[in-house]
């Protein structure tokens, strides 16, 4: 399909994402980042059946690898399929379509959440993939940009014609294919009327482990705009499409930084990024989301890194393999490390300066 229209770099294009993908000019972008409708009845969609959904999602994949440069990526990020009781993970019929366009796969990474709707008849869904494929195998990827502390940190070699050397990169270690980015709910600060948006934190890990300054992001279903903040805030350029109107002025809102006409912000960080820029009082402001009288400023913020959830997640885990472990043999469970004796009393929230944090143990399933 030839290109009908020029769209200017940094704009969102009001419309179908199919009639702007056509505007594109071949290869013309590096990174193509997106997470579909994923055709599970939420609001914003429309319920299609399933070889319909993969046949739309064909059409729109082999317009994003024909603006794909040659060293360019696509993070596919998707969900499940549900019906009539069945579950049927999307990226596993993605995966071939992806595969057909002739893009090479490089990692399907495993976002995990540690809340979520509970399941009665099967186990409770706490993870999504991110499909990484590339053009070619001449692909950008900067890893030094994206490194984390490794778990033995200053680790030397201890004999050896090495002895006393690091035995790991001072700068850290590959990130994996396991990320823990807290899920934009329960009032996190980037939160907006946006059912699901993305973390800036896990697209920002893409953005600088594939592109570098000046490269152009493209997102053929913006949403929120997330996309667009962190590409902007890193120093590329940006490119999408949004066909829902309140959605689509979420994410302009998002960029201007600035209040509406009604003194509101699209999300609290926004609010608190104005107000620690201008110095204005931040009680004349609100943003969507707002519950209580006074948003608060980001001093009162406790925002935890990926590492911390991380750390949460494995020893949560670990005591819920204990406690059944323990139920088998007959033994008296061990200690909860949150504190909580009863595993099925549900727990309240915890108040964390702005936000609102979860306990990890949820009520049990009857």
């Amino acid at each position: 399909m030839k290109p009908q229209h020029a769209s200017p770099l940094d704009t969102i294009f009001h419309g179908d994402t199919l009639e702007f993908l056509s505007g594109l000019a071949d290869e013309s972008v590096q990174l193509v980042v997106s997470s579909p409708p994923y055709n599970i009845g939420k609001e914003y969609e429309t319920r299609q059946a399933l070889d319909a959904y993969l046949v739309n999602q064909s059409v729109i994949l082999r317009e994003c690898v024909r603006v794909l440069r040659q060293t360019g990526s696509i993070f596919w990020q998707l969900g499940s399929y549900s019906a009539d009781g069945s579950l049927i993970p999307l990226d596993v019929r993605v995966f071939p379509i992806l595969e057909g366009l002739g893009l090479i796969p490089r990692n399907r990474v495993i976002w995990v959440r540690q809340h979520g709707v509970h399941a009665r008849k099967k186990f409770s869904c706490r993870h999504e993939s991110i499909l990484w494929f590339t053009k070619s195998d001449s692909y950008s990827f900067n890893l030094d940009a994206i490194r984390v502390p490794q778990k033995y940190q200053n680790k030397t070699e201890w004999e050896g014609p090495n002895y006393g050397k690091l035995t790991c990169n001072p700068l850290g270690k590959n990130p994996a294919d396991i990320w823990v980015f807290r899920n934009v709910k329960h009032n996190h600060e980037e939160q907006t009327i946006h059912p699901c948006q993305f973390p800036e934190d896990l697209i920002t890990r893409i953005v600088l482990a594939v592109t570098d300054s000046g490269d152009t992001i493209l997102d053929p279903y913006m949403g929120s705009g997330t996309v667009a903040v962190v590409a902007r805030d890193t120093g590329r350029h940006f490119l999408g499409a949004e066909l829902d109107a309140k959605y689509h002025s979420v994410a302009m809102r998002r960029l201007s930084g600035e209040p509406d006409e009604d003194n509101r912000f699209a999300n609290l960080k926004s609010l608190r990024q104005y107000v620690r820029r201008t110095g204005k009082p931040v009680e004349n402001y609100r943003f969507d989301m707002q519950v209580g009288n006074v948003a608060t400023t980001a001093d009162k913020a406790k925002i935890f890194p990926e590492s911390h959830h991380l750390t949460q997640l494995e020893d949560r885990l670990s005591f819920e393999e204990d406690c059944f472990a323990a139920d088998l043999r007959g033994e008296t469970r061990p200690v909860d490390p949150l504190g909580h004796n009863d595993p099925n009393k549900l727990k309240k929230k915890k108040r964390v300066g702005a936000e609102d944090q979860l306990t990890l143990f949820d009520k049990v399933d009857t």
